[in-house]
């Protein structure tokens, strides 16, 4: 009947500032062509199931599609990693440190694949295949002066009890459309201790399933944000079956 809200701002007044920049970025090429395909070919299986068709089965392709929009399966190309390529370039050479989070974790779509490419920052590891004494070892050679500049995180395994005030540059490869978790793993620099403002970048690709579900989240999420912070909002619980069915026309 009766709720207590302590926002951050209330408490740590003199926390610095995090600001939140959406970058939308256009996909072309062969990884648009992947994109394409994958969804085409989905489509033609989920209409093919008819009445037998089940939330689960657009879930489904609804991920491989998140996993397309990280990498190209074929090429591995990748738009969103050569934007963050290019400000890591920039951030570094101004001696900042970054974290960046994704819900994958495989060496095709995600955090080991991330690892690969962006080698000459010597990225760290951190995910849930870590033992509880190599996930302290990674958090302690990020924050000693290593010349990690860089720390990729699967954003389940990271995203909660880390204190990595040494970044200031918060990446989020790809989304899981969960404002609570997202903002949980911002903390992980946002936090007592941080002397910098904090700058998170959000990427989503246009004309994909990435901006259509993003929509229809920013809608809810503008209403709850009326009532508390942080709430969780996923695609299982938050969006009805209709609207998840909607995503495809179908």
């Amino acid at each position: 009947e009766l709720q207590l809200r302590r926002r951050k701002s209330d408490v740590l007044a003199d926390l610095p500032a995090k600001r939140i920049i959406d970058v939308p970025l256009e996909m072309a090429g062969p990884q648009r062509e992947s994109y394409d395909r994958v969804q085409q070919e989905g489509l033609v299986r989920l209409r093919s199931m008819g009445p037998d068709i089940r939330v689960a089965n657009v879930l489904e392709l609804i991920m491989r599609l998140k996993q397309v929009c990280n990498f190209d399966p074929v090429t591995g190309a990748s738009v969103k990693l050569d934007d963050i390529q290019r400000r890591l370039v920039a951030l570094v050479a101004e001696g900042h440190r970054a974290l960046i989070f994704s819900q994958f974790v495989g060496d095709q779509f995600g955090v080991s694949a991330i690892a690969a490419r962006l080698f000459e920052f010597q990225p760290l590891v951190f995910t849930g295949a870590l033992s509880v004494e190599e996930r302290d070892a990674v958090a302690a050679q990020f924050g000693s002066d290593s010349g990690s500049n860089a720390l990729i995180l699967s954003l389940r395994a990271g995203a909660f009890g880390l204190n990595l005030q040494r970044a200031s540059y918060v990446f989020h490869m790809d989304r899981w459309w969960n404002p609570a978790i997202e903002r949980q793993a911002e903390g992980r620099s946002h936090r007592m201790g941080q002397r910098n403002p904090v700058t998170c970048y959000r990427y989503t690709i246009e004309n994909t399933i990435e901006e259509r579900i993003d929509q229809i989240l920013r809608s809810k999420q503008q209403l709850f944000d009326q009532v508390v912070d942080d709430v969780s909002l996923d695609l299982e619980t938050s969006l009805s079956r209709d609207e998840i069915f909607s995503v495809f026309g179908l």
